[in-house]
């Protein structure tokens, strides 16, 4: 079966994953009359419930994007990459933006929390139905352990990328009695573990799945493949980690290939002509007046190198975006239709990655061939002469720059300025942040949502 045409059948069971604001950590109270109950899947599920579970693994990860504060607003604004000038909603340019001292723990924008619990519950609970069914052979089990262990991690650090300091729960076997939050660098231990023992499984997962994966995962989607997006995950953690080492070892057994397409890489997908599938949420209509208008400050295109192609993902408005005193004058067009489909991580990223690991182990002339490898074929801009990488501090410079125009508007650049200690009004010669000083301030993570903070005071 086709994967849209499967997609309402899984959300039936993925609703059956998420209940109340407390999201991974509720559990059913009562039976539901209209939703399979978790026993009809963890105890010998058949092929078709395994099939849908599969389907909706890939449908809760989405819908991190298709809530009403998509995860790219979110950490889009926190950056200062773009900013959201509702016509509704004077939070997007007013507390994101630092308007006040502290974030609302309730506020929608932590919409983007409960998708990514129901992504990692709905990861376990399909392992254990999976391992407990019948329909499954021994390898093809592997094989899904191989694909949810993968899931679960990402959905984990996504999550993390938000809350920051706040950290993540990583003990999550028993939902009635989940592991308190520990700090970032547990919680990336954790995750890179996860992948790693992904990674192992999916070894041991044969030649093929026992189900199918959507289009987005085209050149992914048997076990060997799909370990290249594991381990291409496996490299940013490791990054993230200061792990520079691990980073390059990681990206040997991924799709890191600097002569080949830059676009490589699995994708979300997006169709909303199919009933019940949605369109990209980050897509909006050219010099577009709606409710929300994302505009992306001045700064991105007055700092860029000129003639930088890169800069085809932002527009001149005919008309600027004047909301709460705010105007937009440029707007985000990195899509060009609402079915274009939404990177997971590609190989532009991995060049980058590999030029930041290789800078910083003392390999300056290959982390120099990297990024003229980005200049030229993302930017359309010369290459560096060699020696331009005369220390590790120049080559951070220019590698962050290239992660600010490659990486635009996908979750990157907040995440870079706070792991690289820049995020700060001035991040580096030639760089500013926007929206920076009073009446504005920048913040460093997003408030810990108040269900966590109330499942806390009652079990301490």
């Amino acid at each position: 079966m086709q994967y849209l045409n499967r997609k309402l059948t899984a959300a039936a069971l993925v609703a059956l994953l998420s209940t109340s604001s407390c999201g991974f950590f509720d559990v059913e109270a009562v039976q539901d009359p209209n939703n399979p109950g978790l026993g009809s899947v963890l105890n010998n599920a058949t092929k078709p419930q395994l099939d849908a579970l599969a389907v909706g693994l890939e449908a809760s990860l989405r819908t991190v994007h298709t809530t009403n504060a998509p995860y790219n607003w979110v950490v889009g604004t926190f950056g200062r990459e773009v900013t959201v000038l509702a016509a509704t909603e004077s939070r997007w340019y007013g507390e994101l933006q630092g308007t006040r001292a502290t974030l609302d723990d309730a506020a929608y924008y932590n919409a983007y929390y409960v998708p990514l619990a129901q992504t990692r519950r709905a990861a376990q609970v399909y392992r254990e139905s999976a391992n407990n069914s019948q329909a499954l052979t021994d390898v093809q089990k592997q094989g899904v352990a191989g694909y949810t262990h993968t899931y679960e991690a990402l959905a984990k650090l996504l999550m993390l990328n938000l809350q920051g300091d706040n950290g993540i729960r990583i003990d999550l076997d028993n939902p009635l009695k989940p592991g308190k939050f520990v700090a970032p660098a547990e919680a990336l231990t954790n995750i890179r573990g996860l992948l790693d023992l992904g990674a192992s499984e999916l070894d041991k997962g044969g030649d093929a799945f026992g189900f199918s994966l959507s289009a987005g995962y085209a050149g992914f989607n048997t076990p060997a493949t799909f370990k290249k997006f594991n381990r291409a995950l496996a490299a940013r953690v490791a990054l993230y980690q200061g792990d520079y080492a691990g980073a390059k070892e990681a990206l040997a057994a991924s799709f890191y290939d600097p002569a080949a397409l830059l676009t490589l890489g699995p994708k979300i997908t997006f169709n909303p002509a199919i009933a019940g599938d949605q369109g990209n949420p980050y897509f909006q209509v050219p010099n577009g007046n709606g409710s929300n208008v994302v505009v992306v400050p001045d700064n991105f295109v007055s700092e860029a190198e000129a003639g930088d192609a890169r800069l085809a993902k932002v527009g001149l408005r005919t008309t600027p975006r004047v909301t709460g005193g705010l105007t937009g004058n440029y707007e985000a067009r990195v899509f060009a239709t609402n079915t274009s489909p939404l990177d997971i991580i590609r190989n532009e990223e991995l060049i980058l990655i590999s030029a930041e690991a290789k800078a910083n182990t003392n390999d300056l002339a290959g982390a120099l061939a990297d990024i003229n490898v980005i200049r030229t074929k993302a930017g359309g801009l010369a290459a560096l002469p060699e020696g331009t990488f005369s220390s590790v501090e120049k080559a951070m410079d220019e590698i962050l720059k290239q992660r600010r125009y490659s990486l635009f508007y996908e979750g990157h650049y907040f995440i870079d300025l706070r792991r690289t200690g820049r995020l700060k009004p001035v991040v580096s010669p030639g760089q500013t942040l926007a929206y920076s000083s009073s009446p504005y301030a920048l913040f460093t993570k997003m408030e810990k949502p108040a269900a966590e903070k109330a499942w806390d005071r009652i079990n301490p």
